[in-house]
């Protein structure tokens, strides 16, 4: 008896131990980032688009600011209808993979990837002025199955003051990758 709850002890002190050393070299931010998109996922898991409310989202976990104070009417209603469907994609995913099959980390960790191309100075293309065009790779997250963490499916761009999700989806034309965003910051 005894072999057998020193055996879970430890077993409970491993996993523990092993949840802490995922995290251990995130910063403050991407620890904020990282609960922002778990709270985020949680709340379209399995709803309806009428269940969900642009007001939550807006206001709690994505960052859409900048169309929000749109002064311009015609406008911003045209980037609030094209939102919700661009937002589906988001909730696709959490919704086919499974809220529990889903996880993230920093895009950082993925150096020797292919998705993390669009943040390597060193392969970026340049531009005709000369300029080399990557993208910074703070404030980005790459998500994935649990049971392929080394096989990144996406990325996901976070303002970084609010720690909102302020961009899911990536484009890649004229072989530059860049985040599609309604947001300017």
């Amino acid at each position: 008896m005894n072999k057998i709850l020193i055996t879970i002890l430890f077993l409970s002190t491993f996993l523990c131990f092993s949840q802490e050393k995922d995290s251990e070299n995130w910063t403050i931010n991407e620890q904020a980032q990282y609960k922002k998109l778990t709270e985020l996922a949680n709340y379209v898991n399995n709803k309806e688009k009428s269940q969900i409310s642009r007001d939550s989202l807006f206001n709690k976990y994505i960052y859409f600011d900048y169309v929000l104070k749109d002064t311009v009417i015609e406008r911003k209603e045209r980037r609030l209808a094209t939102f919700d469907t661009i937002f589906y994609y988001f909730r696709k995913t959490v919704d086919s993979i499974g809220l529990k099959n889903l996880d993230a980390k920093p895009i950082r960790f993925y150096k020797n990837h292919k998705i993390y191309e669009p943040f390597d100075e060193e392969k970026a293309m340049e531009s005709v002025n000369g300029e080399k065009m990557y993208s910074k790779d703070k404030n980005v997250f790459a998500y994935f199955r649990k049971e392929e963490p080394d096989s990144p499916l996406g990325a996901l761009l976070f303002e970084p003051d609010s720690n909102k999700l302020a961009a899911w989806i990536m484009i890649n034309q004229g072989g530059y990758k860049y985040f599609l965003t309604f947001n300017l910051f």
